[in-house]
């Protein structure tokens, strides 16, 4: 009877991982639904499938074969906090949408270890505040009497520290939705096939959620030390919060010379 347990628990998580798979043909789109934003998802084989987060509805990824295909390939996917990765294989006949929580999945823990205590990264955020100097580098955008700016990007102990400047020129405050951080393809030619995940600042001073008319705040997120590939950018998105989806988007696109350059706390 003992062994027939343990034979029985080594099987079990076997059992769970084979069940992560779903099948996908060329004439249907596939739709994986999630309760939460997905935000990283990266394809296999872009030469047999295409796939993509929807815009209009971060908590769902579209998936179509582009050739019908023999073997595997695959799909990983990041939705509150957990991974899942799912094998894909061709079928005439498959479901028309998953539920991706019903799958096997493990936590995502993207960063490990801590960057600083706290009262280091308070005192280095004073530090920077303190300052009154912007970057040589301009990376600015404006959108309808709101800017957005990159005023300087610090390093202390391989700890990024990077400082934005928001400013409304209107009469009416400016409600703040979020961040959003990415790491994404300079050049997006296909853009249901591009691939992109998000980064997520392990530390926001101020946190952010108003703007005051006529007035301009500063604010600073902290990252651990990165790097961007060739071919793609780190773009920080700054989202309105309004009815529907009519919010202003502002975005910054950095390379990684940018980051190199950080000037040292």
């Amino acid at each position: 009877m003992k062994k027939y347990n343990i034979t029985f628990f080594l099987l079990f998580p076997l059992i769970l991982f084979a069940e992560n798979q779903i099948k996908v043909c060329e004439n249907k789109v596939i739709h994986l639904i999630s309760e939460e934003e997905i935000t990283y998802l990266q394809l296999g084989n872009q030469d047999l499938l295409l796939a993509g987060i929807v815009p209009e509805h971060p908590n769902l990824v579209r998936i179509k074969a582009l050739v019908e295909f023999e073997g595997e390939s695959s799909i990983t996917l990041v939705s509150a906090g957990q991974l899942y990765t799912l094998i894909l294989t061709y079928g005439t006949d498959p479901e028309n949408a998953y539920l991706l929580q019903d799958f096997e999945s493990r936590e995502a823990d993207l960063y490990l270890g801590q960057l600083m205590s706290k009262e280091a990264l308070d005192d280095n955020c004073r530090r920077i505040l303190a300052r009154q100097k912007r970057s040589g580098r301009r990376h600015k955008m404006a959108k309808d009497g709101i800017s957005l700016e990159l005023r300087n990007i610090y390093l202390s102990n391989d700890v990024l520290f990077f400082e934005v400047g928001i400013k409304n020129d209107t009469d009416m405050g400016y409600d703040l939705e979020s961040f959003q951080w990415w790491i994404a393809d300079k050049r997006q030619f296909r853009a249901s096939n591009a691939q992109e995940y998000q980064l997520r600042p392990r530390f926001q001073y101020y946190s952010l959620a108003y703007v005051p008319a006529k007035s301009s705040v500063r604010e600073i997120f902290v990252l651990p030390k990165l790097n961007v590939p060739d071919q793609r950018v780190l773009r920080i998105e700054m989202l309105e919060k309004a009815l529907g989806n009519t919010g202003r988007k502002l975005s910054l696109e950095l390379e990684n010379g940018d980051i190199l350059k950080a000037e040292n706390l």
